[in-house]
This record gives structure tokens, sequence and C-alpha cells, in this order.
């Protein structure tokens, strides 16, 4: 096949030098894609958000990301191009068709969108950046820089690919994509072992200063990428085992120690229920939320947000906290996790896990008058926070053994294949996702001083919620 794009760096090429010692090829018509105002938005938007607040140097952006995601993906193609069956059922406009969902795959984001996107407040809610994604690719989307093009006039005319076709491997489900091609093509972008994943977790790893997302063997990993039986997933070969159980074992260090950190869930949190307060009050429609959230960058929307929110709303107090130079994060004062086998704990933790909103904004305000002796906390001063609930599970990856069934080869799956893969996900869902209960920092000290009748009165308003 001649696709320039999928050509190894050498020589004369034009290439984006990335952190860390990470050369990209950018032919010259990527690099019009790439120059476009909707996509060089992303320079303002920071991919880890909150976590700045924690980790100084985590101030990188989903530009950078996905630069970097779209030169995985060349590996990533490379690699199964090395395979016959999967080279033979694959056309070139197929493969430009993946290296520009995997370029776009983040195009839709906007400042802190992961906190925002939960909030669901009488019957609003904050766009998803996948579905922004379709809109600012046909140039939909409110609030966007006037062009001459839309980023899908470019698609066309530049890389000969169908727009839509690129929209919907970034936005559908797996099971709503009809084509075999197609779902193979959204699983480079989106599954278990994805180039999204290896870019992020190496180059979150690299800015913060951890080594917890470098640990894996990267080149071993992508030498061992295949298919699986049915030609429409990515799969590894028996001699990636290990490196896909170091590379899932990668992610769950970083949630653990870094996305999940305590006190990132913290400014996590804080940003949800201010946005929550600023939405119920202001009421704006989704054209108005939407053009603000892409005219601008995370530093700018805080700033914007604390200016506009009264000193005494919920929205005020929160972002007092984290707005310009100020750095006020919530204090935790219970964490409740799976991993107890104290039933009070874990009849505690399912309760907050499965309430609805209603009735945990009921709790909150009980807590509030209780926690206390004398004056209740004022709104916003006590904030719960449950971890998404659709990270219960960790995608599976199809192993292929190619020298079982007498030479014709067999098929398994990862967790089947490794019991680290099996201990992983268990933990994940019971060690690393916590629910936990902060204070805000003015009040720390008025809650009593003994953990012990803390949660024993959180417990006791739980049970009787």
């Amino acid at each position: 096949m001649t696709i320039p794009e999928l050509a190894s760096v050498g020589a004369g090429q034009a290439v984006v030098r990335l952190p860390e010692l990470d050369n990209v090829a950018i032919t010259r018509r990527v690099a019009r894609v790439i120059d476009h105002p909707h996509f060089q938005r992303l320079r303002r938007v920071r991919q880890l958000g909150p976590t700045a607040w924690v980790y100084p140097g985590a101030t990188h952006t989903r530009f950078e990301h996905s630069l970097g995601v779209y030169g995985t993906t060349t590996r990533y193609l490379n690699a199964l191009l090395g395979h016959g069956h999967v080279r033979d059922g694959l056309e070139e406009e197929d493969l430009r068709t993946a290296l520009m969902a995997a370029l776009l795959h983040d195009v839709g984001h906007y400042p802190f969108a992961h906190m925002l996107e939960a909030v669901h407040h009488a019957g609003f809610d904050t766009p998803r950046h996948e579905d922004l994604a379709a809109e600012i690719i046909r140039g939909q989307a409110a609030g966007l820089t006037s062009t001459t093009e839309t980023i899908a006039g470019l698609l066309k005319r530049e890389m000969g690919v169908d727009p839509e076709r690129v929209i919907q491997l970034i936005v559908s489900k797996r099971a709503a994509l009809k084509r075999p091609v197609d779902r193979l093509l959204q699983s480079i972008i989106s599954s278990a072992i994805d180039a999204d994943k290896m870019d992020y977790l190496w180059r979150d790893s690299v800015h913060l200063g951890v080594p917890y997302g470098r640990g894996y063997d990267r080149n071993r990993l992508l030498n061992a990428i295949t298919t699986n039986g049915d030609g429409d997933a990515l799969a590894v070969s028996s001699k990636g085992i290990i490196s896909a159980e170091i590379f899932l074992l990668s992610r769950y260090a970083m949630f653990s120690e870094v996305y999940w950190h305590h006190a990132v869930r913290s400014v996590s949190c804080m940003m949800e229920v201010a946005w929550a307060d600023l939405v119920a009050r202001e009421a704006p429609s989704r054209d108005d939320l939407v053009s603000r959230l892409l005219s601008v960058g995370d530093d700018e929307l805080l700033r914007t947000l604390y200016a506009e929110a009264p000193p005494a709303s919920v929205s005020g107090l929160i972002l007092k906290g984290i707005a310009g130079d100020r750095r006020g994060l919530y204090k935790r004062l219970v964490t409740w996790s799976r991993v107890y086998d104290d039933p009070a704990k874990r009849h505690a933790y399912d309760a907050l896990y499965t309430m609805d909103r209603a009735h945990l904004g009921d709790l909150l305000e009980r807590l509030s008058a209780r926690l206390v002796e004398g004056a209740p906390l004022p709104p916003g001063a006590l904030l719960l926070d449950i971890p998404p609930r659709d990270k219960d599970s960790i995608p599976d990856v199809a192993v292929h053994y190619p020298r079982a069934g007498a030479g014709a080869g067999a098929y398994t799956s990862l967790a089947k294949a490794s019991k680290i893969v099996g201990g992983i996900a268990e933990d994940f869902i019971g060690v690393v996702k916590k629910i936990r209960l902060f204070v805000h920092p003015a009040y720390v000290d008025r809650v009593p001083s003994c953990s012990v009748t803390l949660e024993a009165l959180v417990q006791e308003t739980v049970a009787g919620g």
C-alpha cells in the first residue's frame, strides 16, 4: 500500500517532536487538518484538567495527546499490516480513515470535560465530548471560530475519506458498527489495549514525573498485536501476554496513584458540584453552554465562573479554592471501598454507590446539620465523591495461540490466560474505586477529631436514608 503517513520516520520527513523523544511524522495533508482552527483549539484544553493542582507537571494538552495518538496509531496499523490476513482485508481508505479518527478522537474535548459531563440537573445534561466531536468536525457546534472550510471538508479534499465514517468510529458504540472492518478500526482507538491508552499512559507519566504508565514494553506489545478470531477487534498473540498484563497493570497504577488520587478526586468533585450549582442558577441554553465551553481554556473558564458566582453561593464557596492563584482543596473526612470486610462499611459503600442524586443531596443536608455542634455547615461545605459508575469492568482482550490446535491456532481471552488480569480487574473495583466524604478546609477543625465517632455518625445517617 502507498500510504505516506505509514512510512517510517526518516531523513527529510517533517516531524513533530513530542515528549519524550517521540517523533511523529506529519505529511502535508495531515498538517492541513492539524492546522485547522477547530483542531488548534485543543491547545487551550489541558489533558488532565484538575490533576495539575496535585502534580504541577500536568499541564500538557489534548492537542499534544491527539498528535501522540495519531503517531501511535501509525505503529498499530503497521503492526497489523504485517499479518497477511489483515492486509488483504484492508483498503487504503480504511487506513486513512483510522488515522483521521485517531487524530480527531478528542477534538470535542473542552475544559474539565470528564467532570462537567457528569452533571445532570433538572433534565439538563452537559454535552458529551464525543457528541461535540461530531458537531465540530461538521462545523455545526455553537461558538466555533468562523472558517472557510470545515474539518469535514478537509477530510474529503485532503485525505479522501468520508467524514461521517470518521465520526462514527469516534462516537458509535461497537455494536452499532455494522462492518467488521469498522469494528476493527475502532478497536485501535477504543479497546483494552488501544493507541489512545498507550499514548496517554506514557505521556501522562512523562509530564507528571511518575513511572507507573511507562512500565510496560511498548515494542513487545506492538509486535504481538493481531486480530481476534472474527477479525473485527484487536488481539495479542501468546508472546504478548506478559506485555499486555503489564500494560493493564500500568493503567491500574495510574488510576490508583494519579487519576483517582484523593486530592485529584477532591478537585474533580469540587468542579462538578460548582458547575451543577451554576447550571441550576443560570439555566443556560445548550448553544450558549457549548459556545462558552469551546471558546476558553481551563484557567480562563475557572476565572470567569468564579467571577460570576455569588460569593454566598455553593459555586462561590467552592471555586474560591481553585480559581486564579488560590488553592484550598477540600479535605478527606471518611473513605469507603469495597475491600473492607466490616459489614457496616460495605453496607455504607453499597448504599452510597446506588443512591440517586436526590437522596444524596438529602443525605449531605442531614450530615451538614449533624456533623458539628452549633450552627450547621453551609451548603457546599460537604461534598460526597462517587467515582464514575461506568468503570465497573475492564474490557477483555483476545489471545491467539498460533501453534495450538495442531497448527490451526486457537483463541482464548486474556482474563482466562492470566490470573493477574483477573486480579487487576477485581482490585480496580474493590480497592481503587473509593467513595470519599470531603469538607471545606475552613471547617476541618469543627469536625469531630475521633474518626470512629465520625464514621459511626455517617453510617448512621446513611442507614437512615
